[in-house]
């Protein structure tokens, strides 16, 4: 993360103590970055806004955002007394994502910060309407925070699809590594590349296959995977990212992606999300569909850069 960077770090007014904010004060002050403490609220008084002119309607909600204030004085006083730039802002919108939207589209910022929940006892995260909506639509990186600190030092990896048959050129790959260890680097860490390699696949498409057992080494699998790896080397080596912290993972993206970060005990899993046909509208690819309910880490979703530029 570049320094003069902005953060703009969404705020859940009946949070108390904010791992988002936490976390979005901890990379600012590492990249020399500004932060903006945005609260988004819906105000029930707006269902009936049509019935009221702007002054009467800002009277009525004028109570919930002062409150709202309050909220972001106390949080952006004690980050200013640690030395950091931090702005704040409140705004009511129905729906809450649209409101959230348009605040990044007017800040522009390089990062956008908001929590989320994990119900690790359901193996769920617990993504709200407006989070989909984040996760779909925002065109900057966008970290989804959970309540659990992170290591010394951070670990962070992002989980990258060299053969994803919507990114050919695979400029979500690319951009998925440069935002790992962009973070990565900010916090005096360095990150993994990761990539998920199924046999289940070929082995399911192969005639005559099914009755070979699941742990045979096939050799057109094994071919496979060797190709698979060099993929994965080599658009690791482009970003300057080693061997030794490559990762192939041989399991059903759903649950291996979950695992290893388990496993390894990760902060941070990049993830990418595509664009998709207008038939089916924008939204996020299939590694990312199927695991962001399912990982206790936190969530980095990263966009090919066109989705930027279109912003």
């Amino acid at each position: 993360m570049a320094a003069n960077s902005r953060i703009l770090v969404i705020v859940d007014p009946t949070i108390e103590d904010s791992a988002a904010v936490h976390k979005a004060a901890r990379l600012a002050k590492a990249a020399g970055a500004a932060l903006e403490l945005h609260i988004c609220d819906f105000a029930p008084e707006l269902d009936a806004a049509r019935f009221f002119d702007a002054p009467t309607l800002a009277v009525a909600i004028a109570p919930v955002a002062a409150r709202h204030q309050v909220h972001l004085d106390r949080l952006s006083s004690a980050l200013r007394a640690g030395g950091l730039e931090v702005a704040t802002s409140v705004e009511f919108a129905n729906p809450l994502h649209e409101g959230i939207l348009r605040r990044v589209a007017a800040l522009q910022p390089q990062l956008v910060v908001k929590d989320s929940h994990y119900h690790g006892a359901l193996r769920r995260a617990f993504l709200s309407h407006a989070d989909w909506h984040l996760v779909r639509d925002c065109p900057m990186p966008l970290l989804l925070t959970k309540q659990q600190p992170w290591h010394e030092p951070v670990r962070i990896a992002a989980a990258v699809d060299p053969n994803h048959p919507a990114d050919a050129g695979a400029s979500v790959d690319h951009a998925l590594i440069d935002a790992a260890a962009s973070m990565a680097r900010t916090l005096g860490s360095r990150p993994w590349v990761l990539h998920v390699f199924s046999t289940l696949n070929l082995i399911s498409v192969q005639p005559g296959v099914a009755t070979v057992p699941l742990g045979t080494e096939l050799a057109a699998v094994q071919a496979l995977r060797t190709l698979h790896q060099a993929q994965l080397e080599g658009l690791a080596a482009r970003h300057g990212i080693p061997v030794a912290d490559t990762r192939l993972i041989d399991g059903l993206v759903s649950y291996a992606l979950p695992d290893f970060a388990a496993d390894g005990r990760l902060d941070v899993l990049a993830i990418g999300a595509l664009a998709r046909s207008r038939l089916h509208d924008r939204f996020i690819g299939s590694t990312a569909d199927r695991v962001l309910d399912r990982v206790a880490c936190d969530l980095l979703i990263v966009k090919p850069p066109a989705a930027r530029a279109a912003c």
